[in-house]
This record gives C-alpha cells, sequence and structure tokens, in this order.
C-alpha cells in the first residue's frame, strides 16, 4: 500500500467536495473512482494518483488547486511560468494571471519605442499561450482568462495590421471579439469592431468602416472607447466628403474624451494612448480628406506637439506625420514638407517600419521632382 498522505490533500479534496454539496456517492462516477477510494483519500489513507487529481479539478471545477498539491508549480514571479502553465494549461492561477496582464502591458509599451515588426515572433508565442489556456480552462476562472485573452487577441491583431498583415489582423480581432463576448467584457467588444473599422480604413472602404465604428460606438463601453470609435466613424464620413456629418461626430468625440479624462480609472489599460492631442490629429486627419488643409495643418500640428515624450517617437505616428508633409507640400510650404518627410523616414527606421520608410522615399522623391 502507498504511505500515508499528511493529510493536507484529504483535508482540501473534503473542502471542496463539501462547498459543491456533493456526497462521495454523488462525487465517484463524476471522476470514475469509487466512493471507498474517494473516503481513503480525504481520510489521507492514500495518496492520489495525478490522473485523479485532475479528474477531481474538473469535477469540482478547483482550476487546478488539487493537481496543484500534489507537484508544486514554479512562483508567478519564476522566469520559468509561463512555460510551465503552457505545459499544464490546468495549472493556471490568478498570479499567473497577473504576469500575463504585466506582461501585456509592457509589450505595448514597447510596441511604442520599437514598432510592430520586433514583437511578433514573442507576441505568437504568447497568442498560442493564451490560446491554449482559453481552451483548457474551466471554472470560476474562466472568465478572467476569457478576458485576459481577449486583450492579448487585440494586441496581437494590432501588430499584425501595422505590419501590413491584414488576414492575420482580422483573424486575430474577430477571436479577441468571441473572447471579449463570453467575458462579458464590453470595453473589449467595442474595441474588436472598432479595430475591424480600422482594417477598412486602411483599405479605404467607407461603408464598412462607418458600419462597424457605429456598432463599437453604440456599446455601453467606456465614453473614451465610445470616443475612438466616433471619431474614427467621422472619418469614414470624410472619406466620402460628408463634411457636415464629420464636423458634428467629431464633436461628439471631443465630449466623449473630456468625460473620460475626467474619470481615468473607468478606462481601460489599451486605451492609454488616447488624448486630446490623439483626437486633436484625428480632427486633422479627417480635414484633410475633406480637403481643408489649413485646418489639417493647424490640428495634426497641434496633436503631434501635444504627445507626451513616451508616444512622440511611435511607430503609430508615422501617418499624422505623412499626412502632415503631403498638406504642407500642397500648402506650397516645400521646405517644411521635406523636413517632416525626414523625421518620417527616422521614425521609420528606428522602428524597422517598412511601409513608413517606403512612404517617406516616396514623399522626398516627388517633392526633389517639383523642384
Amino acid at each position: 500500500m502507498p504511505p500515508v498522505s499528511d493529510g493536507r490533500f484529504g483535508a482540501e479534496l473534503r473542502r471542496l467536495r463539501m462547498t459543491a454539496g456533493l456526497s462521495l456517492r454523488q462525487l465517484a462516477p463524476l471522476v470514475l473512482s469509487s466512493r471507498g477510494h474517494l473516503h481513503d483519500l480525504e481520510s489521507g489513507r492514500r495518496h492520489p494518483t495525478v490522473d485523479l487529481a485532475g479528474r477531481l479539478d474538473d469535477a469540482l471545477e478547483t482550476n487546478g488547486l488539487l493537481s496543484g498539491m500534489l507537484h508544486p508549480s514554479p512562483a508567478a514571479g519564476d522566469p520559468e511560468r509561463l512555460a510551465y502553465v503552457a505545459q499544464h494549461p490546468r495549472r493556471l492561477d490568478p498570479a499567473t494571471l497577473r504576469t500575463l496582464s504585466e506582461l501585456l502591458a509592457a509589450h505595448r509599451r514597447l510596441e511604442d519605442s520599437l514598432g510592430s515588426t520586433p514583437l511578433l515572433p514573442m507576441i505568437r508565442t504568447q497568442l498560442d499561450l493564451v490560446t491554449t489556456l482559453v481552451a483548457e480552462s474551466a471554472g470560476g476562472l474562466r472568465p478572467q482568462v476569457a478576458d485576459l485573452a481577449a486583450q492579448w487577441a487585440q494586441f496581437g491583431g494590432w501588430l499584425f495590421a501595422a505590419s501590413d498583415r491584414q488576414r492575420l489582423a482580422s483573424q486575430w480581432y474577430g477571436t479577441a471579439l468571441e473572447w471579449a463576448t463570453e467575458a462579458g467584457n464590453v470595453d473589449m467588444v467595442a474595441t474588436a469592431l472598432s479595430m475591424r473599422g480600422h482594417l477598412a480604413w486602411s483599405e479605404r472602404r467607407a461603408d464598412p468602416m462607418i458600419g462597424l465604428s457605429a456598432a463599437a460606438a453604440r456599446q455601453p463601453a467606456s465614453p473614451g472607447v465610445r470616443a475612438i470609435a466616433i471619431q474614427q466613424q467621422a472619418r469614414g464620413y470624410a472619406l466620402i466628403g460628408e463634411a457636415s456629418l464629420v464636423v458634428g461626430l467629431l464633436d461628439q468625440a471631443a465630449e466623449l474624451n473630456e468625460a473620460a479624462s475626467q474619470a481615468p480609472d473607468r478606462e481601460p489599460p489599451w486605451t492609454y494612448f488616447h488624448s486630446a492631442a490623439y483626437l486633436a490629429m484625428q480632427r486633422g486627419l479627417a480635414y484633410r480628406l475633406l480637403g481643408r488643409n489649413v485646418q489639417a495643418i493647424e490640428y495634426l500640428r497641434r496633436g503631434l506637439a501635444g504627445l507626451p515624450a513616451e508616444s512622440s517617437g511611435a511607430a503609430w505616428t508615422g501617418p499624422y506625420l505623412l499626412r502632415l508633409a503631403a498638406a504642407l507640400a500642397d500648402d506650397g510650404d516645400v521646405g517644411e514638407a521635406f523636413d517632416v518627410y525626414e523625421r518620417v523616414l527616422s521614425l521609420g527606421q528606428a522602428t524597422r517600419t517598412v511601409n513608413l520608410v517606403e512612404q517617406a522615399e516616396a514623399g522626398v522623391r516627388a517633392l526633389s521632382a517639383r523642384r
């Protein structure tokens, strides 16, 4: 007979069973065991096998608690922790979720300085991990898993979109929408819809851009999330020249942005970049589409100048600089347009964002031909 246990496993099993409202007789068939065997486990007369501990975890929805008592897993701060959880997804615990959340926040900030391309290999690994965790999670921790996984999926979609991999971006935004819906995270539901609208913007497809942005704005999301969706909807109307709708929507987005600034704790972490400066840049883009170059230059300059230092060198500012350079060139200020294109070129090279480098070089060539 195996050695008698120290009693901790049996005591915890009994506590969990009673909390679940199950008798030994009721639990036994759920875990493919016998009443007598489970009684021996609870009394400490037997040691559980790894397989039986796993079946008990599943039946009692413990998120791996009982299995963890057999083989204590690495601490949450251990560098090996995520690799361990990837191999043992049912051993996920709240501490590891916090580690994944902190890692995501660090990656968001890192992307601002490095650009999307260098992060993709690491992000692919994390996306594989969270996909496994969602597939394997059960019980009380599952909503938290789905919620955090949705945030990783949205970030992955953004990185793929920024790297001109539209198909993969669309797939991950769709996955983010699915997981966020399950988790009940309306901020991420709205964000995923809005990001699908952003893909339509990159392809200059006004109708889906307007429709998806409007769908995002209808969600009971935070003011900041809705402001992002509504300003994007405004740019969709700018694509088709609906000037009166554009201005009204931008004003509405500004009001929501002000409300968001009054209650920053209500805003989700992935909207850290959103601000009055960001909204001014969006207004500048809209005016550029409407052919109002003087206003476009004014708002693009204002927005870019108002960005915090940590965002001013981010790859995502490149498209705004490109629009500013083009507006300056059309307005006859070729010298400043050259300077802005050179700034974009340096930004693209620093962040290894190929499309920014190519567009900046094309802009310089076009201006040179005009001289």
